[in-house]
């Protein structure tokens, strides 16, 4: 195993990096959400109600999420294809986007390369840590355009579209995650507008996009009830696919569990 010590010098304080090349880099004690002088330009934006108290960034000082949010740039212009949820007894945990295989994708936002590898199922990956515990990802790319430790810029060229690992068609599968945890990216853009939605402007954390999902409906057009009524033959995973939902999201606003018995007349909540 090749360790590796690097040094980046802002004009806050130089930080000490150990960046293990041959798996997921692990940086203690670093956190860089953007550059310098968009750090300071986002601090600048804060309101005191803004800043949680313990959370830790630059100067000790927490960045809620949707002020993140608001700088996050479209990383590929492309079709939606396939989305966040169940998807032939597993979990989808990204957006797949149609492109042409030699397609430009783009960073979403200022970041450090965590891995540029290719990996099980999602073929050759890129992964970015904005800060924040916040990251994203970029899977079934055909080319790397950037290196592990390396520090990107918001709409900066990452990797270059394919259909490398488990992929029948050439595409980019696009992950945003939480503190490890996975959040459907529709409920963080609009594709088909090629930006932010509103609702993720205001919230502290992603997991606030999942407390509130009166939005869901809007991503599929508006054709999204906001209740159904369980049917003969129906099951969590059957009804979460009719419309293009999770199981687990199922779960959550109805106060259920992947093991609740679903009774014929049973009214559960979508969204």
């Amino acid at each position: 195993m090749i360790v590796l010590y690097c040094f980046f010098s802002f004009t806050s304080p130089v930080y000490s990096q150990y960046i293990n090349v041959d798996s997921m880099i692990v940086i203690p004690g670093y956190d860089m959400p953007v550059s310098h002088d968009d750090f300071i330009s986002l601090m600048n934006e804060l309101e005191p109600d803004d800043i949680s108290p313990g959370q830790d960034l630059y100067y000790g000082q927490y960045i809620p999420a949707g002020k993140i949010l608001s700088h996050f740039v479209v990383p590929a212009d492309g079709k939606v294809i396939s989305r966040y949820g169940m998807r032939s007894g597993r979990m989808h945990t990204g957006t797949d986007i149609k492109m042409a295989t030699g397609d430009t994708i783009y960073s979403a936002y200022h970041g450090i390369v965590t891995r540029a590898k290719y990996y099980y199922g999602y073929g050759n990956m890129v992964v970015l840590d904005h800060g924040n515990e916040i990251e994203t990802c970029y899977a079934h790319l055909s080319k790397f355009l950037v290196k592990p430790g390396q520090i990107v810029e918001r709409n900066q060229p990452v990797g270059l579209a394919g259909s490398t690992g488990r992929a029948t068609t050439s595409h980019l599968h696009f992950e945003i995650k939480e503190s490890g945890k996975f959040y459907n990216p529709e409920l963080v853009y609009d594709f088909s507008e090629r930006k932010i939605r509103d609702e993720a402007l205001g919230i502290q954390y992603l997991a606030d996009l999942k407390k509130d999902n009166r939005h869901h409906g809007a991503i599929h057009g508006g054709n999204v009830p906001q209740k159904y009524t369980v049917a003969h033959g129906d099951s969590l995973w059957k009804i979460s696919r009719r419309f293009k939902t999770s199981v687990e999201s199922l779960c959550q606003i109805n106060n259920i569990n992947e093991n609740t018995i679903l009774n014929v007349g049973m009214q559960l909540k979508l969204f």
